[in-house]
């Protein structure tokens, strides 16, 4: 009997362990956000301005998202792999992923090559040039988990072929919410990013340096720039999620066999009502503006500030 009871105990406490573990990594991302968000702020040479403390909480509120967006991305990964369909090995998304982030660190920070100001010192050159973009890198680092999730979720409705089509129509289903998710946490940290930038500028700009001398359409251009780089990674798999949804429709639902005026208007309202549950009746845009929280005002501030109007 204590044999048995010694068994339990040991499972118990081995299983209390995993348990633990598995919560301090959840918290590692989250918590390397606010630590990095923190130095961040506080490597500022000119932590006494006013708008510093304006800038501060949104650089730390940037990162502590993009740190909790790594854990979510990481988990949606394992979400992606038990499902019965396509297995995703990081090899086969690691491709695509290192060449959006290459390249998005790389034209994030082209303006590091062009000549400083000659009154910085070092510390301030580092603070002036590169702290919107400190956020900005550690936020798209952050990423890779998500970005990794949105291109195995284009293998995954590419590949998938069930015996059945309740299996396909259950597992694009999943697919799809599970997509849109990924793409509302992202959009979030990719609004949060955009607020720090704007702030940050106006801080620099409140210090009458050179380098802070920027109009306000840079934070456009910059928060454009996020959602883009947003949309090149989420569009493959919006892509490959339509394209086997509409196949799908089309096999079921083959309207060209049919004769009677009732039974073409039948097909046709009930293929509707699948499009509809699968996402098949809305655009790509439409997606990324509500999912993207800072979409929208942002090309209605782009009109404003970028056409002429009398």
């Amino acid at each position: 009997m204590s044999q048995w009871a010694e068994r339990g105990t040991a499972v118990g406490l081995r299983g209390r362990a995993v348990g633990l573990r598995g919560r301090a990594i959840d918290a590692a991302g989250p918590t390397a956000g606010f630590i990095y968000g923190a130095a961040v702020a506080a490597s500022f040479p000119r932590y006494t301005a006013p708008l510093w403390q304006v800038w501060m909480p949104f650089a730390i509120a940037a990162t502590t998202a993009a740190g909790t967006l790594l854990t979510y991305g990481r988990h949606r990964w394992h979400d992606m792999n038990k499902l019965p369909a396509v297995h995703v090995r990081k090899r086969d998304v690691a491709w695509p992923v290192t060449a959006v982030l290459v390249v998005s660190l790389a034209l994030m920070n082209i303006g590091a090559f062009y000549p400083a100001p000659s009154h910085l010192s070092a510390r301030e050159l580092v603070g002036s040039r590169l702290g919107s973009g400190l956020v900005g890198m550690f936020a798209i680092v952050a990423a890779i988990p998500a970005a990794a999730v949105m291109f195995g979720l284009r293998r995954v409705a590419n590949s998938y072929d069930p015996g059945k089509r309740g299996e396909l129509v259950d597992v694009l289903l999943t697919l799809r919410g599970m997509l849109q998710r990924l793409l509302t946490a992202t959009g979030s940290v990719v609004a949060l990013v955009t607020f720090s930038a704007g702030t940050w500028w106006l801080l620099v700009g409140s210090l009458g340096t050179q380098y802070g001398s920027k109009p306000p359409q840079y934070v456009l251009i910059f928060g454009a720039y996020g959602s883009a780089v947003l949309g090149v990674v989420y569009g493959p798999a919006w892509t490959a999620l339509q394209r086997r949804g509409r196949r799908l429709c089309d096999d079921m639902f083959p309207l060209r066999e049919k004769h009677e005026q009732a039974e073409i208007l039948s097909e046709v309202t009930d293929r509707q009502k699948l499009e509809q549950a699968l996402g098949l009746d809305r655009g790509i845009v439409a997606d990324l503006q509500g999912g993207v929280v800072i979409l929208a005002p942002l090309l209605a501030s782009a009109v404003t500030a970028f056409l002429p109007h009398s």
